[in-house]
């Protein structure tokens, strides 16, 4: 989809939209497939997931979400005195979601 809007805005640049279409078209499949593979795994799954890891996934959501929050209005107050970079503070958003997830659900599997 991408590559039709860039040959619909800029006509000139022809390869680039063939390329972005090229690797949509790609994605398109690879993400297909990984959906048809899961929803057949899913029934073993099922069977395995209980509420205690409901729980758990509830509370490692809820402190992350508020941690996240806590980070973004940090980052604004800060970007009032220094410049940041847009890309550098959704890098460390991003990593950041996957420490706290991650250290939030190993906190909660030892506790509860």
């Amino acid at each position: 989809m991408l590559g039709v809007i860039s040959l619909l805005m800029d006509p000139a640049d022809k390869m680039t939209a063939i390329y972005l279409f090229i690797t949509g078209i790609i994605i398109l499949i690879v993400s297909i497939t990984i959906y048809s593979r899961k929803s057949e795994n899913e029934d073993d799954l099922s069977k395995e997931y209980d509420e205690r890891d409901a729980l758990i996934d509830g509370h490692a959501s809820n402190i992350t979400m508020q941690c996240i929050t806590s980070l973004i209005i940090v980052l604004l107050f800060l970007s009032n005195f220094i410049v940041l970079s847009v890309k550098a503070v959704l890098l460390l958003l991003i990593i950041a979601l996957f420490i706290f997830n991650t250290v939030t659900k190993f906190f909660y599997e030892r506790v509860l």
